[in-house]
């Protein structure tokens, strides 16, 4: 799948999670694979700074998500309230969502 120019934004559990920095990571990596590019890549890790509230974060987030085409859910997505709001917001958005899987059998 080759994308061009769309964006597409990564979502997954944070709070709680942690190792989220590197499942972030690897879904960034999973979807650049798809061919997106990396600048069209919006990670939320990177959205808000160490210490902000969680509502804060979500503000973002989810305005983020808004101009994103393509949503891709990390395997952990239904454990995260944010996670779990950013999915049905998509669906309501009517974006593209992907769901990533990772294989744990190496």
């Amino acid at each position: 799948m080759i994308v061009k120019n769309e964006k597409i934004y990564i979502a997954g559990k944070i709070s709680g999670e942690r190792d989220y920095k590197v499942l972030f990571r690897a879904g960034v990596l999973r979807v650049l694979g798809y061919g997106f590019r990396a600048e069209d890549v919006v990670n939320p890790v990177e959205l808000c700074p160490e210490g902000w509230p969680w509502w804060r974060c979500m503000v973002r987030c989810l305005w983020a998500l808004k101009g994103c085409s393509f949503v891709a859910m990390l395997p952990n997505w239904k454990e995260s309230r944010g996670a779990r709001i950013e999915h049905w917001v998509a669906k309501v958005m009517r974006k593209w969502i992907i769901y990533i899987k990772f294989n744990t059998n190496i």
